[in-house]
């Protein structure tokens, strides 16, 4: 039973050509979303100057201001241009990542997809449990004269799977042959 779990968890790990391409587009794909976080940033940060403008052209009215009412209701817009200020600066803050962020966020991740049988073979108890939960999407079953049948993998490694072409009962194909439609050119 055991030499066939090990079997099981072994035929998970991709090939390192196609890991390398799976992370090269995982990174590509962080690039284009960190340039989209970008350009909001910048979008933001003119929408910030233009409040300060407003600002400024409101305390040079008060400045011309005599009604108390009119200076009243310039200081209350001002509040108001202050409040969106202090918003969009909190939101551009959060928009761009810091540099290595991708880094630390998929560190563990690729860990994991490149090896699960190694991370379940060194590790504690609540690691192989974890390894588990994170590989399959339902318990695996075992039969005396079968093995393990009807093995449900976890969505990263039926993608990782597809890729591959692998046919070994292990990986869901990503899409069905006859559901492919050609068209003309």
């Amino acid at each position: 039973m055991e030499n066939g779990f090990d079997g099981v968890l072994k035929s998970l790990q991709p090939a390192k050509p196609l890991f390398e391409v799976a992370k090269a587009m995982l990174c590509d794909a962080w690039e284009m979303r960190l340039a989209e976080a970008r350009s909001a940033k910048d979008e933001m940060m003119r929408q910030l100057a233009e409040v300060e403008k407003q600002v400024e052209q409101m305390l040079d009215r008060i400045v011309e201001a005599s009604a108390p009412s009119v200076v009243k209701k310039y200081e209350e817009r001002i509040e108001k241009l202050d409040r969106q200020k202090i918003l969009l600066q909190d939101k551009s803050a959060k928009l761009v990542p810091p540099k290595g962020r991708l880094e630390e966020l998929i560190e563990l991740t690729f860990m994991f997809l490149s090896k699960p049988w190694y991370l379940y073979e060194k590790g504690t108890f609540a690691m192989k449990q974890t390894v588990l939960r994170l590989a399959f999407t339902e318990p695996l079953r075992y039969c005396r004269n079968g093995g393990y049948g009807n093995i449900e993998t976890s969505f990263p490694f039926n993608v990782l799977g597809g890729l591959s072409g692998s046919d070994s009962g292990h990986f869901g194909e990503m899409v069905l042959r006859e559901r492919i439609e050609f068209f003309p050119i």
